[in-house]
């Protein structure tokens, strides 16, 4: 099995809690050393995985020679970091978001193509598994033609870190929208045309939006609905998508999550039918109909390794196909570039 030689720069939460572990894990990546600003968490990184340890990313770009560099930086440091390495020759994966913005994403890309190296982003909800759950109940067409997808994430959080301040490329809408954007985009697999957004900043102790609601109409016809809301003392279900013939949210029960559908048969439509005439019948406001409504439960499979460094491998050392195209990561952040825009437009 060929071996990529991997350094990671940030040793941060995302850093130390996945990067790290994942790359020593995998048989495929070979960690050669780790950069960082603080020297606490590069003398425990250095004695926990007996690997070097950098305070100046370059100096470990020039003397390590990585094939792979692991970006889990604060996302200002992203492009920087991120070109550095492409311009010496290595290839990159960055956590998401790939930038702060829609230019520096560009500026990223136009490197990418300029150097020949490889770059993708990490995004790891395209692996969850109510995710991947809900991608194979669509394919079932039990609800009949999608016309709304929501994806909602709220919880009461007072964020006071770095991703509450917007000079450091903090917000709900870049830290959560990342991932639920590129979601709502796979599920619906179709272009978007239209934006609407409003952005608020109410529990944080920062400047950046913790709640953000966004209406994006794709040219399909299907509204994706993104709710993100850290001020919200209570939870929304966080999917619920609408058919012409049924519904499916995902619940809890217990402690356990499932995906509730509720839907009716092509071949069952009911008996009601239009009165085309102004004279309501028996001047009667009931429109009850006798739809057969089927309904069903079906519970969230036992999570797994999410995998992502497997496919890190097939694109890296293998030549495969990008799991996550650079183009939807680009759209991706289009869409949240179109979200800020139309947000300071009222």
């Amino acid at each position: 099995m060929k071996k990529i030689k991997t350094a990671l720069i940030g040793l941060g939460r995302i850093g130390w809690d996945y990067h790290l572990p994942e790359i020593t894990r995998h048989n495929g990546f070979c960690p050669i050393a780790v950069a960082d600003t603080s020297k606490e968490r590069l003398a425990e990184a250095m004695e926990a995985y007996s690997i070097p340890g950098y305070i100046d990313y370059l100096q470990m770009y020039e003397k390590e020679k990585p094939d792979l560099s692991v970006i889990a930086s604060p996302t200002p440091f992203h492009l920087e970091h991120a070109v550095q390495a492409m311009e010496r020759g290595i290839d990159v994966f960055l956590d998401k978001p790939i930038a702060v913005d829609l230019s520096e994403t560009d500026e990223l890309i136009k490197v990418m193509k300029k150097t020949g190296r490889k770059l993708m982003v990490y995004q790891p909800l395209r692996m969850a598994p109510e995710f991947m759950l809900l991608q194979e109940i669509l394919k079932k067409g039990l609800i009949g033609r999608v016309y709304l997808i929501k994806s909602a994430r709220t919880n009461y959080v007072r964020r006071s870190d770095w991703q509450a301040v917007k000079k450091y490329g903090g917000g709900a809408l870049n830290n959560y929208g990342a991932h639920q954007i590129d979601q709502l985009i796979c599920l619906a697999n179709s272009p978007v045309k239209r934006v609407n957004c409003t952005l608020q900043k109410v529990a944080s102790f920062g400047d950046a939006d913790d709640v953000a609601k966004a209406l994006i109409k794709t040219q399909s016809g299907i509204v994706l609905d993104l709710d993100i809301n850290m001020a919200a003392a209570e939870k929304l279900a966080p999917w619920i998508v609408y058919g012409n013939r049924g519904s499916i949210t995902l619940r809890e029960d217990g402690g356990k999550e499932f995906f509730h559908l509720r839907y009716f048969n092509e071949d069952e439509p009911g008996k009601l039918s239009l009165q085309a005439g102004l004279a309501a019948n028996q001047r009667s406001y009931d429109n009850s109909d006798d739809i057969l409504w089927h309904e069903e439960k079906i519970p969230m499979p036992i999570a797994k390794p999410d995998g992502f460094y497997d496919k890190c491998y097939e694109y890296y050392a293998l030549d495969k196909e990008p799991f996550v195209h650079i183009s939807e990561t680009r759209e991706v952040m289009r869409i949240i570039d179109e979200c800020r825009k139309d947000a300071e437009r009222h």
